[in-house]
C-alpha cells in the first residue's frame, strides 16, 4: 500500500512539475553581445580594439554599468550596483589595444586582475563599433544631447566614423562657450587658447583625440576637443590666433569629452536588454585645479 501511494504521490508530482513554465534562460554576456551586433546598424568587424577585455562571454549577466574608460573606480561602482558586465568605451589595462604584455608581474595589474576575477566581472572594450553606429556615431550622439546641441547640429556633416560633429550655434563668445561647456559637462580643468571675447556661432567638435592640423583651417570659429599633443593642435591654434586668425580652441580633457557618449549606450542597451538593470557609471574627473581642489577617487578597495 505504502508503494502504491508512492507512485500515485510520485505521479501527481511529476503532472504538476509538468504544468509549470519553463525556466527562463539565463542571460549570459555572450548573449547580449549577440543582441549588440544586430543593433548598430553597420557591419560588425572584427580584428579591432573591441572585445573582451577581462572575465568570460559565459558569465550570467546580474546587471550591465557602461562607462567612459575600465578603471577601477567604473568597476568598484559598478560592483555597489550588482553589474558585473562591464561595456567600457576607453581601455581597462592602460592601452588602447588593451594589451597584456608585460603586465603580468606589474602590481597594480595584479590586484586589478584580481577584483576582476573575485567578483566575476566582465570588462567589454567598446570602441570602434560605437563610433561606427548608424545613423549616428554614438558618441557624437550622447555629447550632442549631453549640451542640448542636437537642435543646432549642421545638417551638411557625415554622421558616423569618426568624423567631427559641426553645430551653428546662437551668438555667443569664446569665453561663453567654454563656461557652457564646464557646467554642462561638469569639467573643472579645460583649457582654452585664444581671445575670450571672440564672437562664436560655429564649432567644430571633435570629441575625444585630435591630432589633424586642417581642422583650425576650417569655417568653424571654434574647435572643441578632448586632448591632443601640445606641440601639435595647440601650438598651431596658438600661431593662428599670434597671426590675427579669429580661431578658438577648447581642450576638455578626454574623459568629459566622451563620457556622455556612454550614457546614451545605457539608454540604447535598455531598449533591447530588458531582463537586468542597465546603468551609467559617470567618472571622476581625474583633474582638480588649485582655485577648488576636489579629491573624488574612491580609494576604498
Amino acid at each position: 500500500m505504502w508503494h502504491r501511494r508512492g507512485v500515485v504521490a510520485s505521479g501527481a508530482a511529476l503532472a504538476a512539475a509538468s504544468a509549470l513554465p519553463a525556466r527562463a534562460t539565463a542571460l549570459t554576456v555572450n548573449d547580449v553581445l549577440s543582441r549588440m551586433r544586430g543593433q548598430i546598424g553597420t557591419e560588425w568587424r572584427e580584428g579591432g580594439v573591441d572585445r573582451i577585455a577581462a572575465g568570460s562571454g559565459d558569465t550570467v549577466v546580474t546587471g550591465i554599468a557602461t562607462t567612459m574608460m575600465g578603471t577601477f573606480d567604473a568597476l568598484k561602482a559598478a560592483m555597489a550596483r550588482r553589474a558585473n558586465f562591464i561595456i567600457t568605451h576607453e581601455p581597462t589595462w592602460w592601452s588602447h589595444p588593451d594589451l597584456l604584455d608585460g603586465l603580468q608581474d606589474d602590481p597594480l595589474y595584479k590586484v586589478k586582475s584580481a577584483y576582476v576575477r573575485d567578483h566575476n566581472l566582465v570588462c567589454f572594450h567598446f570602441h570602434d563599433h560605437w563610433h561606427q553606429k548608424k545613423p549616428v556615431d554614438g558618441i557624437h550622439a550622447g555629447m550632442a544631447q549631453q549640451m542640448g546641441w542636437l537642435k543646432y547640429r549642421d545638417p551638411t556633416e557625415r554622421p558616423y566614423g569618426f568624423q567631427p560633429s559641426f553645430f551653428n550655434l546662437p551668438p555667443t563668445t569664446l569665453a561663453g562657450l567654454a563656461d557652457e561647456l564646464r557646467k554642462k559637462l561638469g569639467d573643472r580643468t579645460l583649457r582654452i587658447v585664444g581671445d575670450p571675447a571672440l564672437p562664436v556661432t560655429k564649432v567644430m567638435a571633435w570629441w575625444g583625440y585630435n591630432g589633424g592640423l586642417d581642422f583650425l583651417d576650417s569655417e568653424a570659429d571654434v574647435l572643441v576637443i578632448g586632448e591632443a599633443q601640445d606641440w601639435d593642435v595647440i601650438a598651431y591654434a596658438k600661431d593662428q590666433v599670434t597671426t590675427g586668425r579669429r580661431k578658438g580652441l577648447i581642450v576638455l580633457g578626454h574623459i568629459v569629452s566622451e563620457q556622455w557618449g556612454m550614457k546614451y549606450c545605457a539608454d540604447w542597451l535598455k531598449s533591447f536588454v530588458p531582463e537586468v538593470p542597465v546603468s551609467f557609471v559617470q567618472l571622476a574627473e581625474p583633474y582638480w585645479n588649485l582655485k577648488k581642489p576636489v579629491f573624488a577617487i574612491n580609494t576604498k578597495l
